[in-house]
This record gives structure tokens, C-alpha cells and sequence, in this order.
């Protein structure tokens, strides 16, 4: 197979989204090549083959070949938002915040890399880098707003925990509430109940706080963070006076979560009711 052939087969085969042909492809062009530029774009093109094969070491293998091959390729920061993404698929969040903040140094107006911001934004939040959040969810929510709403909700949650996070809970009360006027559907209007309950419980509405958890739980069956939505709810029956009501959710807490996040918090309860 000529050299250009394969380029172009393999090409197709990517824009075909036959993935596992697109590879075999382009590692017979690349075996097929002596120039190091060419052999650059081929790594390039392997980098998306193997991003999408959800091969992901091999992806930030790839991309590098390319930037050590060719120093002077002109969408560099293409290549480090992928490695960036790759880390992040990979659990390895420093790697993925050092190449998500080098693509953006390269490039953070571009719509591509509103993807990059995004998702720098969520590791930052991740990592309780609050401030640092907030800036970029900021530069990123106008743009989401506009084109993918779906972002642009997620967006409005991180910001509700941002705000609530540094103890501006009136700011976030308001941001959770604009996010469920524009919540279509359960899981993300569950989302804005889940944040709105956190205020309450800490405004020490907790009857108010019972409500919320139990609505959010309804909207979202497979709620993704039930542990909390079960503690806030057993310590609110708790500060209500219904002890009664917070034993039975203190044993099904214990047994569901027996090394859990809240299990110190809710044998302190415990313990002060038994004494």
C-alpha cells in the first residue's frame, strides 16, 4: 500500500468513525514513512484514532510522538486538550489540570476550547479550587449558554456549590433556583433541589431541608450522591426532635454506609441521643 493511499484509507476510515481500521491504517502509513513531518500529522491523526478507541495511554503516546517529532505544529493546543481529556478518562487529575491549562495558554477563545475550560473548570471544582472555578466557568457560561444548554446547566450547578462553598448562600440560593427554572428534566432539576436543600439545611430549615431531599430523591431515582441526601435528611429529623424517625435512617445509614463519609456525624448524634 503506497504511502498516500494509506493516509487517505486511514483518513476515510476516521472520518467513517471506523476507529479500529482508522488505527491499522495509520500505523501502516506510518511504517511506510521517513519524513518526520508527515510522520507528525500521522501521529496526530493516531492520537483522535485512539482518544475515540478509548485507548487513552495510547493517545497521550501518540500526541507527544507528534510534539517531539514536529515542534512547530500548528494546533498544539489541540493536542494537549486531548491529553488533557485522556488524563482526566484516566483519573490522573494533576496531569490533566497541567495539559488542560497549556491548551488554553495556547488557545481559549476558540469554540473548541470552551470544552477545555469546561472541563479545567470541573477538576478545579474538583479540587476544591473554588476561585479558580468560578473564573473559568464564567469565561465559558456565555458560550454555553448559546450553543449547548446542557453544559450550560451544569455550569449553573458548580457555580451554586462554588458560591455556597464560600459561604454566600443567599448568591447561591439564586443560581440554584435559575437552574431549576431551566431544568427540563428530572435529573437535572434533582441537581438544583440537591443544592437548594444544602442552603436550607444550613439556615437550619429543616423541615424544609426533609422536603427537598425527599423531592430530589423522586426525580432522580439513581441520584448520584443518595448518602448525603440520607444523612441530611436523618440529622434534620433529628434537630426536628424525632429521634424516632432518625434511628430507623441511623440504622439503614450504618448499614448501607458502614465506612461512609458521614458515619462520625451520625454516631455523634447517636451518642448524644443514648446519653
Amino acid at each position: 500500500m503506497e504511502k498516500q493511499n494509506a493516509l487517505e484509507m486511514a483518513r476515510k476510515y476516521l472520518s467513517d468513525q471506523n476507529y479500529q481500521k482508522a488505527k491499522e491504517t495509520y500505523l501502516q502509513a506510518l511504517k511506510e514513512t521517513t519524513d518526520d513531518q508527515t510522520r507528525a500529522f500521522i501521529w496526530a491523526e493516531l492520537s483522535w484514532t485512539f482518544y475515540n478507541l478509548q485507548s487513552f495511554q495510547s493517545c497521550i503516546e501518540a500526541a507527544e510522538n507528534c510534539l517531539d517529532l514536529n515542534a512547530d505544529y500548528n494546533a498544539k493546543e489541540d493536542l494537549y486538550r486531548l491529553i488533557g481529556f485522556s488524563y482526566m478518562s484516566m483519573g490522573q487529575d494533576q496531569k490533566a489540570i497541567e495539559n488542560l491549562e497549556q491548551s488554553i495558554r495556547i488557545d481559549r477563545s476558540s469554540v473548541k476550547q470552551q470544552y477545555a475550560l469546561f472541563n479545567l473548570a470541573k477538576l478545579y471544582f474538583k479540587h476544591q479550587k473554588y476561585q479558580q472555578a468560578w473564573e473559568l466557568l464564567n469565561e465559558a457560561e456565555g458560550f454555553f449558554f448559546q450553543n449547548d444548554k446542557d453544559y450550560w446547566l451544569s455550569i449553573l450547578y458548580m457555580k451554586g456549590f462554588v458560591k455556597y462553598y464560600q459561604n454566600q448562600l443567599n448568591e447561591a440560593e439564586r443560581i440554584f433556583e435559575e437552574l431549576l427554572e431551566n431544568a427540563p428534566e428530572g435529573k437535572q432539576r434533582a441537581s438544583a433541589l440537591f443544592g437548594l436543600a444544602f442552603i436550607a439545611f444550613d439556615r437550619k430549615d429543616y423541615l424544609k431541608t426533609i422536603n427537598l431531599c425527599e423531592a430530589t430523591a423522586k426525580l432522580d431515582e439513581n441520584f448520584y450522591d443518595k448518602e448525603t441526601l440520607g444523612f441530611l435528611t436523618a440529622a434534620s429529623f433529628h434537630y426536628l426532635g424525632r429521634n424516632d424517625v432518625f434511628e430507623k435512617y441511623y440504622q439503614q445509614m450504618i448499614k448501607t454506609y458502614p465506612e461512609g463519609r458521614y458515619r462520625k456525624e451520625l454516631d455523634m448524634i447517636k451518642s448524644k441521643i443514648s446519653n
